[in-house]
């Protein structure tokens, strides 16, 4: 028999016999311990007489036999499970710091023990208790132990735990190692050399070199500590080879010098000098200059050498003396120097540059003469009526002095005159605008009458010299009624007053200004960029930078990262034309100055800034928010991981180098490059945190970062992930909601808090995996806060992940003012001013609104800071008009200031509102028109003529912001609620113009993306939406507003979060509700849902249709782990006309189940192919013509026939390829060949063996045409889409849709779906016998039948 005694990690085993009574002929007793054994063969009676045993291995007990004879043998034993361990709390300290030890014994209670703790075998201490901690600090670095040993009196031998080994270093600092460099005369360049530095000796220290950003070498110190070293000098050589040096060339240089170990580190920076020999020094500058205050510009150059010292030395060649010195040095990349000079008075001078270094010595001269000069000249005019003189006005800017000038317009007489420049700046007035600071001009003034274009030409000479310069003056235009351009960029004393300073982005729009009517015209814009270096700089052709797509545009949209940094002139030209004869009548234009400042990329790393990892997680993987393909250039990324945050770098170059705190033992903080980081947990040093920074960089971007810290758990925890879906910044928007998700495949349940500085901890979304904080939460954190999620499995095992919200500042300290407080409603003009709000040169935003019952109005939106002239409409005789002023700072930091008017009802509504509204539209002015809608739409003032004209202007307007967006839904919506829909043109108009704003806000080219807005938006377009429905009997149209009611209202779900409070939206025509669902409300049976219709008062007259849309996978919140494979959309509308599908009454609270349905059967399947490419524009890239045209047939219930025709004069078809793939590149293909030579080929496609799924198609056609062509084959693509569509009937009785009676129509498409109905319907018989009209509703849906549904995880998104 044998017993056996298990050990974990670090526990002993103590054993001891009670009683042993064996005879050793009969038996033998054996304790066996990693192949160690002991034998014991004598009878003992005695168990005090018996010795104890300690092991630290598994032991096993075992009684050996040798007879069957009876003999009494017996072995009683007691054994102890003791744990014995020593801990610290690192591996590596400091000299002189308290280290604190800490020793426990468990399960050796009631033994006698005599236990010890020895330090480096030199001191010890005796341990009395079960813990004992002790605190050492230690002198001198070097490696130390501590072990501990225990005695137990009757045992054999002693235990021990396992013995402890750490590192005690010196802390590095800059005063105590007092680092030098030992200077060498000179370092040739590119011969071999040594750096060597001296510093006070410390214990270890390991060197790392790199000049520049290239790392050259590194270095390690001895590995044993010299006490006799201490307060001496320690030196430290790097040969730097000529193969190093030509890693960065000649010159002077910066070296960084990294000392450091495992507690501290130091940089030590210094300049080294490679000396390269100059050769080939040339000195230039012109051959005539000016004079002072300007100053001119003297160049030299070197085929080689650095660095280079130049001196510059003028000479009078009269007198030979020096009348200029200065000069220059040049560290390295000297091949071009430039230096700047002054010189008081003219004549000849001798200009001679000397360069040199350590090593070599060169001079080089030339001669130049010095006079007067002109620098720049600037042409411009001013008048614009026949018959009139014209201002031609020309701005001159030179060198103090007298000059002769000739000024020449078109074909008229030269006129000479003197020019004499006296001041360096002037004071002008009444001057034209201009896009340039006109100080340093002289203005020059000349009248003439011309009805024609001009060249003006300008010569000023003096006594060497005659300078040219051309401009044009445009023609005079007739009946002009253009008074002025103006760029609304909020400037109050010009354009070029400072620069407006880029942040985010920039929004500049155009206010032309009229001075009289004309109905009949369009205004075509242009805008330009110049990028200057100062204010005093003229643009030229030379200057102009490429704007984006809206430069064209009424609207400019500047984004920062768009342009490089620097200061550009942004300039915007208007040619007004004439819609009837196409001819110019007026020309204007507009400057202004911005800054576009040093780009920096915006990120976070995704999950969160603080994430917890269990043990169970193998690979920790960090991902950056930002999308690298979307920028241009060269974006660097590079990953750092630390033990502390202390440690990450703050620079890329010092963080390759750098190996204290580094994740992964002694190696460099750098991990990666790549987008991504993958970091394997069995590779990190032991630690309870770490955290990874990322450093993106590139060329013209500023070097940003991001961190995120990562705490590893002691046990089993699930994986969690935060994810945010809306204002995921790092400063987050005020006025958007911060949407959070916590992604958790193993999580039943979920926590949130939100932590504020004030101590405050906030509960939030109990147990949802949503979270949403909206605007009352977030006006809470008005300083750095955590909101922190938790996940919890089925275990109680838990992990949180934590995002810092950082709140934008909102601007501060200014006033609005409304002026006149009270007037006349459509006559009285109101002006809102704004002013001292400031946030450096940074531009506010400001959105002036007005609010009307539950919809707001955006009249204007911009820089400008004043909303002038605007009136306002009166519902009753007096009435309050409320506005509000919304100012930003970049990141939607906003504050409101509400302010109102009091308005009295005039019985004779003002009509000249309409001259200025014609104005606005024609020159394409949203916010004017914005404006003037508001009044407009109640006065009801226009004539059918005149509504025609501005919906046909309106669907023109470019859109390109959100706010722009915004601005025409309001105006749309005033327009059908003041005027109404006069005719099916009309409808068609609008509904184009629903179109345009339906793509600008799924696409939007600004990042003012405000949810409210959207929303506004939204219910603006379905008010729009309805009323169109109103008036259109064409099924076709309204089965195409429906979806588009159905994607509105998906717009207003934007923001939802499942489990969310419903929200409501009526108009007029329509009333709704929206929710979204989560999965706990889906019958696990039959995997439906219901919902229960709200109660919508309808009048008598009124109908109500209900539908059933489905959409696919893309609406909100697929996640990685919880895919949301369909989506069921449920939709009310009021006010059609003819049918009443459902009553009013059997309406109201009615409850109706949505089934998520499976795959239909044969039966009821229609298969269409529909091409979204004009079979016209589907063009063969031969040399020769041929028409691809192609056909779809169904035959037999089964079979697609695909039939292509080729049609070519020239050259016959030799065989023809035809194969069909998915667009993403998926698994499907299916291919034909055909060898005859024919011009019509049918191709047979099985149902069956198409995707029963909406998916996108490539046909592909390939003809070969025959070696007559420069190519062999032609070939076209045509994308098709193949999708089932549905016609279901509403069966009344069984309040459920059915597949009766109702068939998809033979020429049914995607976007036009028609069901063939039989029309035999069984009526319905009252209880009084009377017969009742049948209520029927038939619709059409879109079933998208995914690859594969979760019933128990899907989501069902209910309007």
């Amino acid at each position: 028999m044998s017993w056996e005694i298990q050990l974990k990690k670090r526990e002993i085993a103590y054993l001891q016999f009670d009683e042993v009574l064996f005879s050793c002929a009969k038996a033998k007793l054996k304790l066996t311990e990693n192949g160690n054994v002991i034998s014991i063969c004598k009878s003992i009676k005695k168990p005090r007489d018996f010795p104890n045993f300690v092991f630290e291995k598994e032991v096993v007990i075992s009684l050996e036999r040798f007879t069957n004879k009876c003999s009494e043998t017996k072995i009683s034993f007691v054994y102890n499970r003791i744990d014995f361990r020593l801990m610290t709390i690192d591996t590596h300290f400091q000299t002189g710091e308290k280290v604190q030890f800490v020793a426990t014994l468990t399960g050796a209670t009631g033994l006698n023990l005599d236990c010890k703790v020895f330090y480096n075998q030199k001191n010890e201490t005796e341990l009395s208790t079960e813990t004992l901690t002790v605190e050492r600090s230690f002198e001198y670095p070097g490696m130390y132990s501590i072990y501990a040993e225990c005695k137990i009196n009757g045992s054999i031998k002693p235990f021990t735990a396992e013995e402890l080994f750490f590192h005690v270093e010196d802390a590095l600092s800059a005063s105590k190692l007092q680092i030098y460099q030992q200077q060498s005369t000179f370092h040739t360049y590119p011969a071999s050399t040594e750096l060597i530095f001296h510093h006070k000796y410390y214990f270890p220290i390991s060197y790392a070199l790199m000049v520049n950003d290239v790392i050259i070498t590194e270095l390690q110190t001895a590995p044993t500590f010299d006490e006799k070293k201490i307060s001496s000098n320690e030196t430290a050589k790097f040969e730097l080879n000529a193969t190093m040096q030509r890693l960065v060339g000649p010159g002077i240089h910066y070296v960084t010098l990294l000392l450091q170990n495992n507690v501290s580190s130091v940089t030590f920076l210094t300049p080294v000098t490679f000396n390269e020999e100059i050769k080939h020094l040339k000195v230039m500058t012109k051959q005539y200059v000016g004079l002072q205050p300007n100053s001119f510009i003297i160049s030299a150059t070197v085929s080689q050498g650095a660095p280079v010292n130049l001196s510059i030395d003028i000479k009078s060649t009269q007198t030979r003396l020096t009348v200029y010195k200065t000069s220059t040095f040049c560290s390295r990349d000297c091949h071009s120097m430039v230096v700047e000079a002054t010189l008081s008075r003219a004549g000849i001078y001798e200009v001679e540059a000397t360069a040199r270094n350590k090593i070599s010595l060169m001079t080089s001269n030339t001669t130049f003469e010095a006079l007067p000069q002109i620098f720049d000249v600037y042409i411009t005019s001013r008048g614009f009526n026949f018959e009139t003189r014209r201002e031609v006005f020309v701005f001159i800017r030179g060198d103090l002095g007298k000059y002769e000038m000739n000024l020449t317009i078109g074909e008229n007489t030269a006129k000479n005159s003197t020019l004499t420049i006296s001041k360096s700046e002037y004071e002008h007035e009444g001057l034209p605008n201009l896009p340039f600071d006109a100080k340093p001009y002289k203005l020059i003034k000349d009248e003439s009458i011309f009805n024609e274009a001009r060249q003006v030409t300008v010569l000023i000479r003096n006594d060497k010299q005659t300078f040219r310069f051309v401009g044009n003056v445009p023609k005079a235009l007739q009946t002009s009624c253009l008074e002025s351009v103006r760029i609304r960029d909020g400037k109050v004393g010009g354009g070029l007053d400072e620069p407006l300073k880029v942040v985010e982005e920039l929004v500049l729009s155009v206010d032309l200004n009229f001075i009289c009517v004309r109905e009949l015209f369009s205004v075509d814009y242009k805008w330009r960029a110049y990028r200057v270096t100062s204010r005093v700089d003229i643009p030229k052709t030379g200057d102009e930078v490429q704007l984006n797509a809206s430069s064209v545009e009424p609207e400019l949209l500047i984004k920062a990262n768009a342009l490089l940094p620097g200061l550009y002139v942004i300039k915007v030209y208007a040619n007004i034309t004439s819609d009837d004869y196409h001819m110019s009548l007026a020309k204007g234009d507009d400057f202004t100055l911005v800054e576009i400042p040093a780009r920096r990329l915006n990120f976070v790393i995704k999950g969160g800034n603080v994430v917890e990892a269990g043990l169970n997680t193998t690979v920790l993987k960090f991902e950056s928010s930002i999308d690298f393909t979307k920028h241009e250039g060269n974006i660097k990324r590079d990953w750092f991981c630390a033990v502390t945050q202390e440690d990450l770098p703050m620079t890329k170059e010092i963080g390759k180098i750098q190996r204290k705190g580094s994740c992964f033992d002694w190696k460099t903080l750098w991990v990666s490059d790549n987008d991504t980081l993958e970091i394997s947990r069995n590779k990190l040093i032991p630690s309870e945190q770490y955290y990874v920074r990322l450093i993106i960089s590139g060329p013209h971007y500023d070097a940003t970062f991001a961190d995120q810290k990562f705490i590893i758990k002691s046990k089993p925890a699930p994986v969690v992930i935060l994810r945010c879906w809306s204002n995921c910044e790092k400063l987050f928007s005020s006025h958007k909601p911060i949407i959070l998700q916590l992604e958790c495949d193993d999580c039943i349940r979920h926590s949130w808090e939100l932590s504020l500085k004030s101590g405050q901890q906030m509960s939030l979304c109990k147990n949802q995996r949503f979270c949403k904080l909206n605007k009352s939460i977030l006006d809470k954190v008005k300083t750095s806060s955590n909101v922190t999620g938790t996940g919890y499995n089925i275990d109680g095992d838990k992990a949180s992940a934590s995002l810092i919200l950082a709140p934008p500042i909102p601007p501060s300290g200014g006033i609005c003012k409304v002026h006149p407080r009270s007037g006349i409603a459509y006559v009285t003009k109101f002006n809102v001013t704004c002013h001292g709000y400031a946030q450096g040169r940074v531009p506010l935003k400001y959105k002036f609104f007005t609010a009307e019952k539950d919809q707001n109005n955006l009249l204007q939106h911009g820089c400008d800071p004043n909303l002038n002239d605007v009136t306002f409409p009166s519902k009753t005789i007096f009435y309050d008009v409320m506005i509000w002023v919304e100012i930003c700072g970049p990141r939607q930091a906003c504050i409101v200031k509400n302010l109102s008017v009091s308005l009295t009802k005039n019985h004779h509504d003002n009509t000249d509102v309409i001259s200025d509204l014609f104005n606005a539209i024609s020159s394409q002015n949203l916010q004017q028109t914005a404006q003037l809608m508001l009044p407009m739409s109640s006065a009801n003032i226009l004539e059918r003529f005149q509504i025609k004209k501005v919906y046909e202007r309106v669907a023109k307007y470019p859109i390109k912001t959100l706010m722009s967006v915004k601005q025409l839904a309001d105006v749309v919506r005033h327009l059908v609620d003041g005027f109404g829909v006069i005719n099916d043109y009309h409808v068609r108009l609008i509904a184009k113009i629903m179109d345009r704003i339906e793509y600008t806000v799924r696409n939007p080219s600004t990042s003012d993306d405000d949810d409210d807005v959207i929303r506004s938006i939204a219910a603006s377009c379905i008010f729009v939406t309805s009323h169109l429905m109103q008036f259109s009997d064409d099924i076709s149209f309204k089965i195409k507003e429906s979806s588009r009611m159905t994607r509105l209202g998906k717009l207003l779900m934007a923001s939802l979060i499942p489990g969310e409070d419903t929200m409501t939206f009526g108009t007029k025509s329509v009333k709704g509700k929206f929710l979204k669902l989560n999965n706990d409300v889906i019958n696990p049976l039959n995997g439906s849902s219901s919902f229960r219709l709200p109660n919508i008062q309808t009048l008598n007259n009124e109908v109500m249709n209900v539908e059933v849309f489905t959409y696919d996978s893309s609406i909100n919140f697929n996640t990685r782990t919880h895919k949301v494979d369909q989506v069921t959309s449920v939709s009310m509308t009021t006010g059609w006309r003819n049918e009443i599908p459902i009553s009013r009454n059997d309406a109201k609270n009615q409850t109706i189940g949505f089934p998520l349905p499976a795959q239909p059967g044969k039966g009821n399947i229609t298969m269409r192919v529909e091409s979204e490419c004009d079979v016209a524009g589907c063009h063969s890239k031969a040399a020769g013509w041929a028409l691809f045209d192609w056909k779809l047939y169904k035959r037999d219930g089964n079979d697609l026939f695909l039939t292509i025709h080729v049609e070519n004069m020239d050259q016959k078809i030799r065989n023809c390829t035809m194969s069909l793939q998915t667009t993403d590149q998926g698994s499907f293909k299916l291919k034909k060949e055909f060898h005859e030579k024919e011009l019509l080929y049918t191709w047979s496609i099985s149902e069956r063996s198409l995707p029963h799924r909406q998916v996108e198609l490539n046909l592909t056609v390939f003809v070969d045409l025959g070696a007559g062509f420069y190519r062999i084959g032609s070939l076209i693509n045509v994308t098709i889409t193949s999708f089932i569509l549905n016609c279901l009937h509403w069966e009344d009785r069984m309040r459920d849709w059915g597949e009766s009676s109702c068939t998809v129509h033979q020429n049914a498409g995607i976007f036009n779906c028609e069901c063939d109905v039989d029309q035999v319907t069984p009526n319905r018989v009252k209880r009084s016998g009377e017969e009742e009209i049948p209520q029927i509703i038939y619709a059409s849906h879109l079933l998208v039948f995914p690859n594969k549904i979760n019933y128990d995880q899907v989501k069902i998104f209910v309007t």
